[in-house]
């Protein structure tokens, strides 16, 4: 074997480690299973209460879970499909590339986004640039992958652009950061200056308002505003977790692959375990964007919302109705009067099938588990 062969030699990363491949593709499903979740969680919250989750924040994170839906699943064909036709592997790598930039590219967007909400204050401009988010995030990545699958093999160093490199030759890392580490780089530069900022202004904010709070609230027209004070503080803190999540969610799941790549080419050593953890940081990031997405504010509302209402139907009034028909069948065994009111005995048609079929008692029993259902049954 060359010199050439023994530094930039090309293999798989579990090569040699199936128990890693193994565990690449449970955290990759379980990844995907989670962004799954989120992406018809939205779409369900949509359809019921519009006006709360359709919102820049929230549209832009369902997106982003999107595309890194179709990176996982790709993922997990890599991992368990043996793809031997070249020119499909590759393609399927450079739509990798493209999910990804798209995601950084977005998680950016975000922090843009609350820097002109909080910051600048320029509501009107934010409704206005929102589509630039989408159009700016996909057409780039787009051409920069284009551009990263146009050259030819000769210039990474390698025999087949279906194989991952396991040590990096100093042509295939400078070919990447020009066309992805740097605008990885550029992208989370901006998302720092943007947190920073946000982060200032929020300061002074929250600082107008503890000061606002604190007065006696000795008239209507001041409660009123200490309460609405309070509000906004907490909405405030809110946005402010999230100015931080998002940077922080993409530098902590690409940068490890970066350094893995540059390492391994100074060093000219297969770092199987800083790949292993890099790779396994990457398959995770859905799943911390699917955390984030149920813990912001608006989503948890909108589900508790959902819960109650499905709880008021499913729970309380379905054992009003079996309640009501149980003193039915005991009265009618004693000879007794089946109602003293008429009124009692009109039973909607819908609500008695709902009610008596297998699905009203799957969502029954579902609905019983839940804090809100256990909690309506101690009222009854």
């Amino acid at each position: 074997m060359s010199s050439e062969d023994e530094n930039y030699s090309v293999a798989k990363v579990s090569s040699g480690y199936p128990d890693l491949r193994t565990v690449l593709t449970i955290v990759s499903s379980i990844s995907l299973f989670c962004t799954i979740s989120c992406v018809v969680v939205f779409f369900i919250l949509l359809s019921y209460n519009a006006h709360r989750v359709n919102i820049p924040l929230v549209k832009i994170t369902m997106s982003i879970q999107s595309v890194h839906a179709v990176a996982l699943i790709i993922t997990i064909v890599l991992n368990i499909v043996s793809i031997t036709s070249e020119v499909l592997c590759s393609s399927l790598r450079y739509i990798l590339y493209i999910c990804y930039l798209v995601s950084i590219f977005m998680c950016c967007a975000i922090t843009i986004h609350l820097w002109l909400v909080i910051s600048r204050r320029k509501l009107n401009q934010t409704k206005r640039n929102e589509r630039w988010y989408y159009i700016i995030s996909y057409v780039l990545a787009i051409i920069l992958s284009a551009a990263l699958a146009i050259i030819p093999n000769s210039a990474f160093k390698l025999v087949n652009r279906c194989m991952v490199a396991s040590i990096p030759s100093p042509q295939y890392l400078g070919i990447r950061w020009a066309l992805y580490y740097s605008w990885f780089v550029v992208a989370s530069l901006i998302s720092i200056i943007c947190m920073i900022s946000v982060l200032r202004s929020a300061q002074r904010l929250s600082h107008t308002t503890h000061t606002h709070g604190r007065e006696y609230t000795s008239t209507t027209e001041a409660y009123r505003s200490a309460v609405n004070a309070r509000a906004n503080g907490k909405r405030l803190r809110s946005l402010m977790f999230y100015t931080i999540a998002y940077p922080v969610i993409s530098l902590v799941c690409n940068l490890p692959q970066l350094l893995q790549e540059l390492l391994a080419t100074t060093m000219k050593k297969e770092l199987t375990g800083l790949n292993f953890a890099a790779r396994l940081l990457l398959c995770s990031e859905g799943t911390f964007l699917a955390l984030a997405f149920f813990l912001y504010p608006a989503v948890l509302h909108s589900i508790r919302d959902i819960t109650y209402s499905a709880v008021q139907y499913w729970v309380v009034e379905q054992e009003v109705f079996w309640r009501r028909k149980q003193n039915d069948i005991k009265n009618f065994h004693n000879g007794r009067m089946l109602h003293e009111n008429p009124n009692d005995m009109m039973v909607d048609k819908t609500d008695l099938k709902n009610f008596t079929s297998t699905r009203g008692r799957i969502f029954h029993s579902i609905l019983l588990k839940t804090g809100e259902g256990k909690r309506a049954t101690t009222l009854s």
